[in-house]
C-alpha cells in the first residue's frame, strides 16, 4: 500500500482487490522461501536504504562491522582516503564508507554485471556519482593504477558442503557470490595476492571470512601483509580479519 506501518492503524485506508492480490502473491512467494529482500526489492544496511534484485547478493547486518573496523583504523573522518571495495555486490560498503568518510574517493568492483548495475543505481540514489565509481572486474581491473589507504571485501567464502547445508533462502542467491571454491579460499587468496600492490604504505585490508578460515590468517605466511586484529560479528563469532601492509 506504500504507507508507513502506523498508518495501517490510524488511517482510514481502503484495501482494494488489487492490493489484496498483490499481498497474497507476495505471501505465496515468501512461502516458497524466496528471500524477503528480493520480494521488496530493497534492503537496509547501516541505517540506509538500498535497491536489491534477484541475482545480486543480499548484504547481512553483520557485514556492517567492516565499517566499524574502518572507523577504528582511520579515526580522522576528514582525511582524504582512497578506498577499494572488492566484490561490492549492491554497493553497500562502498556507499556507506563514502558517507562515513565524506572526503574519500571509492572504487567498487564486482565480476557480476547484475551487481554492477544495481550498485551503480544505488550510487545514483545516494547522489555519490562524483566520489564512488563502480567497475566490472574480477577482483580489480587490469588497467587500475592507483593506491588505496583501505581495501575492504566481503568475498564469496562458502564451500559446496556449506552451501548445501544452508537455508533455502541462501540457495536462492547467486552461486558466484557464495561459493569460494573447494576450501572457500579461492577468491580470498586472489585478494591476498593482489592487495599489497594496491595498498598505500601502512594501508589496511579488512575482509569478512568464514570462522573456519580464521586459523589460516593466524598462521598467514605473507611477506607483504601481516594480521593485526580479528573482530567478532554480532553473534560473537570471529569473522573479520584486518591485515596491514608490511
Amino acid at each position: 500500500m506504500n504507507v508507513e506501518r502506523h498508518n495501517l492503524y490510524i488511517g482510514q485506508l481502503h484495501i482494494s482487490k488489487e492490493t489484496k492480490y498483490k499481498f497474497f502473491y507476495l505471501i505465496a512467494r515468501r512461502a516458497n522461501r524466496i528471500p524477503l529482500a528480493y520480494l521488496l526489492k530493497k534492503i537496509y544496511f547501516y541505517g540506509l536504504e538500498f535497491h536489491i534484485s534477484k541475482g545480486v547478493f543480499i548484504p547481512r547486518p553483520e557485514t556492517e562491522s567492516i565499517i566499524v573496523c574502518a572507523t577504528q583504523l582511520i579515526k580522522d573522518k576528514s582525511k582524504k582516503v582512497n578506498i577499494l571495495d572488492i566484490c561490492t555486490g549492491c554497493g553497500v560498503l562502498a556507499i556507506c564508507l563514502a558517507k562515513v568518510f565524506p572526503f574519500s574517493k571509492v572504487i567498487a568492483t564486482d565480476i557480476s554485471k547484475k551487481a554492477v548495475n544495481i550498485a551503480r543505481k544505488n550510487v545514483f540514489s545516494h547522489k555519490l556519482q562524483s566520489r564512488v565509481k563502480v567497475l566490472g572486474a574480477d577482483i580489480v581491473p587490469k588497467n587500475l593504477c592507483k593506491k588505496f589507504s583501505l581495501i575492504v571485501s566481503n568475498p564469496p567464502y562458502l564451500t559446496a558442503d556449506e552451501i548445501e547445508q544452508a537455508d533455502e533462502e541462501v540457495k536462492k542467491e547467486p552461486i558466484c557470490s557464495l561459493y569460494g571454491g573447494e576450501n572457500g579460499m579461492r577468491v580470498i587468496d586472489k585478494i591476498l595476492q593482489m592487495a599489497p600492490d594496491f595498498l598505500e604504505r601502512d594501508g589496511f585490508l579488512i575482509m569478512e571470512v568464514s570462522p573456519s578460515q580464521i586459523q589460516y590468517f593466524r598462521e598467514l605466511k605473507n611477506t607483504k601483509l601481516s594480521l593485526i586484529s580479528i573482530y567478532n560479528d554480532i553473534c560473537g563469532t570471529e569473522r573479520f580479519v584486518v591485515l596491514h601492509k608490511v
